[in-house]
Parts: C-alpha cells; structure tokens; sequence
C-alpha cells in the first residue's frame, strides 16, 4: 500500500513578509516528489512537516517541525533523515521520542527503524514507575511516581532495554531533583531494574557516598530484586556500623533477604529472613543470622574488661499451613545460641530482655464435633547465662469431643483427654542437674445442664470425673521419686449470672449518643471437688493449675457493671452499639487455704502466695468511649493478714490523626515482701505534614531497680522524593548482665529514596524487632 506525505508548507509571501493592510496570500504547496511508498518509510505510518525533501532515490528529509508516526512510535524534530535502504533515521535539533515506555528528549539521534533500536546524544527521558508506587505519593513529593534519567549518550538497546554513557538518574521528577544518582554507567531494564556503576549519591547537589554498584529496582509491584540502601550506625558497644541488604522478589507469593552487618569494635554478622504466602491460611516468616564476635578491650573509670571471642546465631520464625480442609499445621521458633549476644546487642527492648527460647511445632484437626492436636514444645528458660530450665510437652496429643445433646433433653456431654511427654530438667553448663521429666494422660468427661433460660438470669451447672496417670510421683519429702501415681476425682460446678438490672436512657440533647444503657450483673461460682487420694503426690512441674487439692469448695463472688451507648442515626444509618465501661470486681472464699495457692484466676497465686481461706479481692476497669481511646486497669488487693496491694497493672492507648501514644505500668509484690517489682513502658508519636514528619519517643523504666532502662528517639522526614530517618537510644544494663559496659549509646542513619525499599539491620534498628 502506498502511503502519501502531508505536506503543509508556509506561502512564500509570508515568509518574506507580508505588507500592512494587505491580505495574506493563501498557502500554496510547490511540486513535491512522487508518493512514497509505505516500505521506503520502515516501522513508519504517517509523517508531516513544514517539507520535505527527497535526496536521492533512498533518502529522504524531512524539514520544520516534523511530526512521523508509527506503531506506538512518534518521532518530533527540526530535521530528520530516513535512509531507507539501511533502516535508519537521523533526526536533529529539539528531537522528541516516545513509545508506551516513556518520553526521550535529545539533540539528536541515529534510530535503526527496524530493530527498533538507537542511540540518543545529549538526551534525557521520563518513565513512570508504576501505579503500585501511587500508594505511597508522600515518598515522591505528592508528584506522579516517575522515573528520571540523562546522559551524554542514550542508547536504546531492545524494547525495554536502555543504556546510560556519563549521566544519571532519579525518582525525584521534581522542578529540582532533591536526589539523583551520577554514574559512568547505567543499563535501565524497564519495570525490572538499573544497573549502575561508578556511582555517587548526591542530595541536593551535595556528594553523599560512592558506591562502584548500585542495583536499583524499578518493577511496578514495588517488588524488585536489587540491593537496598545501607544504614549506618554507631554504639559504644559495637563501634561505627554499616548494614547491606539483597532483595530477592521469588515471585508473586514469596521473597527473602540477606543481610550483612560489619562492626568495627565487634565483628561482622549475617543473616537472612524468607517470607511466603500461599493462600490464606498458609503463610509464613523465617529469619536466620550468625553473629561472629571477636574479642574486645573495654576502658572506663572503673578499669579495663574484656569480652571475648563468640560465634553465636539466631533463629526464628513463624508459619501456618493448610493441609487440606480439616487440618493445620503451625510452627513457632525463637531459638538464639548465646543469652549474652541477644541481650547485649538488641535494641529492641522485647528482645534483649527474653531469656526463653522456643522451639514449637504441631498439626490440628477439625472433623465434625472432634477435634484433635499433636504439638511438640520445648522451652528453655535461663536464669543465668549457663543455667536454664527446660520444660514442654514433647510431644502433647490430645483430642476431644465437643458438647453434645444427650436424648433430646437440656443436657450436655463432651470429652477431652491429654497424652503427654512433660520434660522438666535443670541444666547447667550444658548439663541435666536434675531431671523430673514424666509422662501423663489426662481423661476427662463432662455433663452440661443449663438449668435457666431467662434473658436476666442464667444458670449452668456441670459434673466432671478426671482421671490422671502419672509415670512419676512426689514423696513425702517433695522429691520426684520414679513410681507412677494415679489421681481420680469428680468437680462439680455451678455458675449463676444474674438477676440482671438493666436501665436504659434516651439522649435527645447529646450529639454523639442517641441512647445509654446500664447493666449490673451479679455472679456467683460454686465449685466442689471430691476427696482425692494422697493429693501431695501429684507433681507439679511448670503449671500449677496441675495441682488439685481435694476435698475442698470454693465461693467465687462478684459484680460486674456496664455501660453501653448506641451513636445517633445519620441519613438513615443506624449508629453502631459500643460497650465503653466496664467494671469488674470479685473474690473467692475456699474452704481449704491450701486451694489459694494454686487459683491461676489470681495472679498473685503465682508468686508465692500464702494460703488464706480469702483470695485477694480483683478488680478489672475497662474504658474504651471510641476507637482512638482505649484503658485496662487490674488490681489484686489482698485482705488476708493485712498485706495490701499485690498487683496492680494498667495501660492505655490514645490514637489520633496526628499522633499517638501508649503507656502501661505493672506493679508486682511477693507475698510476705517489701519488695516489688515495678515496670513502666511508654511511648509517644507524633504524624506531621500528612506522615512526611514522623518522631517517635520510647520509655523503658525499671522503677524497683531505680534505673531506666532504655530510651528511644526515632524521626523521620520525608520531603519531595527523598528523606533520612535517625534514631538514638541509650540502653543502660544491669549489673547482672555481664556486660564489660554499663550503658550503650547507639545511633542510626538511614537515607529513604523514592522507589527504593528500607530495612532494619537484625539487631532491631529503627524499631523493628
């Protein structure tokens, strides 16, 4: 098919000028070449222009403003010259080109019209990154989540191919990039990656760091293999640091990252974490690192220590797995080497102050009414660096029927029963010292009558016979001896909630609630349990609710109060209900003193309690009016002999558009001790600038001990595609921790790039655990 030009050229009486007053002559169009047939013109469609020009039977040239269209292709120059017996187009001066790729702007070009491909001098271009990156404008200054890139030479090597010679590139389009990265060298892989070498970092104009290679990823799920930006850091501890990361994007459903740590003053570590998701209740989150510590001289006021050489790792994780319809499987690890390592060098308080390890797998099914579980658990407790207490259930089966209708009358029966392996040894430096491990199987039925069916008064009552064997025993003296035990009792149980009052309240007036609701509920627990046996010879390893006295009742008694209020009906739609006070108070009279000591609904029971026939009185106090407002409050006051308050526990949470903050308090004392433990945590932090401004406060206090133990400052900021986050804590240890130093003061620095992904080395910078 021939394919003719569309020549608009000016007339030639208005380019010499045209009188005044005199009309201007219409254009007229001078004899041109013959039609050009469609193949003379390569990938080509459609051209205009101002002339054009045939030089010879094989080129042509096109002059003024020249516009040629192809296939998702337009080319816009001052000058452009198609040789067509060699597939090549030459254009000049203010050339424009553009594909579904992006926009090249250049000098000039050489472009093969066949393959596709050219070179660009002097040229710079645009491309976006992606709509997945629109979810997060704040890193790209509010602007459209692009690509910028120049260079002396540009070369387009295949369709999404490109190659930078002497130039550069940002994520900042910005009228003034607050970023870019120059290079000798850059090789753009549209919607995968860039590849640079002899790199330097500039923000704002300013040379930041070189790097001799920098891995940029640029796909459009903002899940791209490639290098991430280091972070740097300095700590009394463990001198100046510098933290690398690789991200590797598997595919969709899956990624892992290795990790590198360099310490001057400590050593180097590395590490990597794997993440997968394949399907929605089948995911899971690995983490594994090595941590190879030399050996370090520390000097203060109070002398010279030295911490020695260690190699030591980390392992942790967690999955869930679906196996079929019925069955799941989990995992749980938090397994680390050497306590020292985790507390010394962790900035995150949960993790430098655990001294438990886990390891922790097993499988659960679901068939109907019954349901069954295989769980093997080891925990292993330190209560020094070489001493540790191990315990579980290695493995635990058990299996149980839900409750089920009996000869169609109001009553009830299920079954539970336990198979376990429990090991309880105590080891020290690395050997068993005592070793109280044991078997146990567990049967219990049940019988459930609820007795009342009134909306202000319910009545439930149940009839248990527990039968447990035991492999071992505990004798007179109170040691685990090797002889099997064998423990049969029937518990009987009442529960009575109720009468109910109820009072309910319109609010005309208010402008938040269109009604209030007060209810107060009396309850009231009466429990029996049958005389057993030498109860005594039951042995009591890590759980104490294992240990039944026998031959006893108890009276639980208590009320509780609450307050409801419905939010007013906007244009139709009913306003939510939403309990926003609630008070609890209660307490239990035992007819044996002895059962108070293992009453797991107190907590003080689990901190040497002494038997009384009166557990402490517990009061709950919930508040929750909105969802930006929410308080717990527990107290255990104990009137047995006058000891007073045993625990008290609150904490609260206060969250709004512009910040938020979190506190709890904890309070604990041993029966019989002055002494207390008493814990406060807090944190504040603050959202500016619509979240490009963040700062964050954090508190760790030990008010017992009289020192704080850690405090936390972390800011970022964030501003037109680029931005820093900084963080500084000062970590003070005990003098119990082995540490050559008493307090640590650590600093972090990380720069943020539009586009590019950040990471918290694996000791827990910048708050990640």
């Amino acid at each position: 098919m021939l394919i003719a030009a569309l020549l608009v050229l000016p007339g030639l009486a208005l380019a010499q000028g045209t009188p005044s007053g005199q009309p201007r002559p219409a254009p007229t169009t001078p004899p041109g070449p013959e039609p050009v047939p469609a193949p003379l013109l390569g990938m080509f469609k459609k051209a205009t222009q101002w002339r054009l020009e045939q030089i010879s039977a094989n080129h042509l040239r096109f002059t003024g403003q020249v516009e040629i269209e192809g296939d998702d292709v337009k080319f816009f120059a001052d000058e452009v010259d198609i040789y067509t017996d060699e597939n090549r187009l030459v254009a000049a001066g203010n050339v424009v080109f553009s594909n579904p790729e992006g926009r090249i702007s250049a000098e000039r070009v050489v472009f093969n019209t066949k393959t596709n491909t050219g070179t660009f001098y002097q040229a710079f271009g645009v491309m976006s990154v992606g709509t997945a990156a629109s979810s997060n404008l704040a890193a790209f200054g509010g602007q459209d989540p692009d690509v910028y890139f120049y260079g002396e030479e540009l070369e387009k090597l295949a369709q999404k191919k490109y190659r930078i010679t002497r130039g550069g590139f940002t994520t900042c389009v910005q009228p003034t990039p607050r970023w870019e990265v120059t290079s000798s060298n850059v090789v753009l892989n549209l919607d995968e990656y860039a590849v640079a070498t002899n790199t330097l970092l500039r923000v704002k104009g300013v040379p930041v760091f070189y790097l001799p290679m920098l891995y940029y990823p640029i796909q459009k799920d903002q899940r791209s293999t490639g290098f991430l930006l280091p972070t740097y850091g300095t700590s009394t501890l463990r001198g100046q640091a510098v933290s690398n990361a690789f991200f590797w994007a598997i595919d969709r459903s899956q990624d892992a990252t290795f990790l590198h740590d360099w310490f001057t003053r400590s050593g180097q570590g590395a590490g990597g974490e794997y993440r997968y998701v394949a399907g929605p209740a089948s995911q899971g989150n690995f983490k594994f690192y090595r941590f190879s510590r030399k050996e370090t001289t520390f000097t203060d006021s109070e002398g010279t220590s030295i911490l020695p050489a260690n190699q030591s790792f980390e392992l942790t994780g967690v999955a869930t797995q679906s196996l079929g319809r019925a069955t799941r499987g989990r995992i749980r690890l938090e397994y680390f080497s050497d306590l020292l390592t985790q507390q010394l060098y962790h900035q995150n308080i949960y993790q430098a102050t655990r001294r438990s390890r886990v390891v922790e797998a097993g499988l659960t099914n679901s068939t109907g009414p019954v349901a069954t579980s295989v769980l093997y658990q080891r925990n292993e407790t330190f209560n020094a660096e070489k001493s540790s207490v191990v315990y579980g259930g290695t493995p635990r089966i058990t299996a149980s029927l839900a409750p089920q209708r009996l000869f169609d009358l109001p009553l009830y029966g299920s079954i539970g029963s336990d198979f376990s392996y429990l090991p309880y040894r105590y080891i020290t430096d690395g050997v068993v010292t005592l070793d109280n491990s044991l078997g146990r199987f567990d049967f219990v039925p049940t019988l459930r009558a609820p007795l009342s069916r009134l909306t202000f008064l319910s009545i439930n009552s149940s009839a248990s016979y527990r039968t447990t064997r035991y492999s071992r025993s505990v004798d007179a003296g109170g040691t685990v001896v090797p002889e099997g035990f064998t423990r049969q009792y029937l518990q009987m149980r009442s529960e009575v909630i109720g009468p109910v009052f109820t009072r309910i309240w319109d609010l005309p007036e208010s402008g938040i609630a269109e009604r209030l609701k007060h209810v107060i509920e009396p309850a009231f627990t009466v429990d029996y349990t049958s005389a057993i046996n030498e109860y005594r010879r039951a042995p009591v390893l890590s759980d104490i609710s294992d240990f039944v006295v026998g031959g006893a009742s108890r009276f639980t008694y208590g009320l509780n109060n609450r307050l409801f209020y419905r939010g007013r009906t906007v244009d139709g739609v009913r306003g939510q209900t939403r309990e926003f006070v609630t008070i609890g108070i209660q307490q239990t009279y035992y007819s044996n003193p002895e059962s108070s000591q293992y009453d797991t609904a107190y907590s003080s029971a689990n901190r040497g309690r002494r038997a009384a026939d009166l557990s402490p009185v517990a009061l709950a106090v919930r508040v929750s009016p909105s969802t930006a407002f929410d308080s717990t409050t527990r107290m255990e006051y104990d009137v047995s002999g006058g000891s007073g308050l045993q625990v008290f526990t609150t904490s609260g949470n206060v969250n709004g558009s512009r910040g938020s903050t979190a506190l709890s308090y904890s309070r604990r004392r041993l029966m019989g001790s002055t002494e207390s433990d008493d814990y406060l945590n807090a944190s504040t932090s603050v959202r500016l600038r619509d979240g490009r401004v963040t700062g964050t406060y954090a508190l760790s206090w030990d008010i017992a001990r009289s020192y704080v133990v850690s405090q936390n400052i972390h800011a970022s900021y964030l501003a037109q595609c680029c931005g820093v986050q900084v963080e500084f804590q000062r970590f003070n240890y005990p003098e119990s921790s082995g540490s050559p130093i008493s307090s640590d003061r650590r600093f972090n620095f990380s720069f943020i790039l539009a586009g590019l992904g950040t990471f918290s080395n694996f000791f827990g910078a910048f708050g990640a655990r």
